[in-house]
């Protein structure tokens, strides 16, 4: 039995964690226009230092600052529990991958 649709599933689910995490950034950007330090101010997804501004935002201690609010605040917390379950999963993935990869490349 092949897990095609399961890896399919998973590559959904990890660019729509992607996509409300850059929605989450853009949110806060207008919350907190001084926030993320980039060359313009503002984010762009083919910037790498939009990315790794991004990247900062998931494990900055900082956040969520109470002055941005009960909704900021919990549009943060959802966005990194989703990141840390969207990890886990690409851990496990990366595990059947190299210890059975007959179940995802049949033969």
């Amino acid at each position: 039995m092949r897990y095609g649709h399961v890896v399919d599933a998973l590559g959904l689910a990890i660019i729509c964690i992607n996509l409300m995490t850059w929605r989450v950034a853009r949110q806060l950007r207008g919350v907190d226009p001084g926030y993320f330090k980039t060359r313009d101010g503002s984010l762009h997804w083919w910037d790498i230092g939009s990315w790794f501004c991004l990247t900062g935002m998931l494990f900055d201690r900082r956040l969520p600052a109470s002055k941005h609010g009960r909704e900021m605040r919990r549009r943060i917390i959802v966005i990194r529990v989703l990141n840390a379950f969207a990890m886990g999963a690409g851990l496990i993935f990366l595990w059947v991958t190299f210890t059975h990869p007959e179940l995802i490349f049949g033969q």
